[in-house]
């Protein structure tokens, strides 16, 4: 069975604020589908952000998602040589191409 690596963006995907006053929460359609993956045998899924490793680390532990998330990354620190080509990446960025397949979580 091929494993698939699933990669979450976390700000602006995974996080949002959006909600007009500016705070931050959590992207409850981007949660349900991060749960869905979840429950998958052959996905291993990892949280990334631009803003590294521990802040990854910390958004996850805040919101209590660590039981869904394989792994934390910083985006420039991913090394696919250790970790696996991605072959999914969810993110809001309109041009991007961190995986095989890049799907664009739509805000508004």
């Amino acid at each position: 069975m091929k494993e698939i690596i699933i990669a979450i963006d976390i700000d602006g995907t995974l996080i949002s604020n959006t909600d007009g006053l500016g705070k931050e929460h959590l992207n409850i359609d981007v949660f349900h589908l991060l749960v869905l993956f979840s429950k998958m045998k052959n996905t291993k899924i990892y949280a990334w952000s631009g803003g590294g490793q521990d802040y990854t680390e910390q958004i996850v532990s805040k919101y209590g998602l660590n039981k869904y998330i394989d792994r934390c990354f910083g985006k420039s620190e991913y090394d696919d040589s250790l970790y696996g080509k991605v072959d999914i990446a969810i993110d809001d960025e309109h041009e991007f191409s961190l995986a095989d397949k890049n799907l664009i979580i739509k805000q508004k």
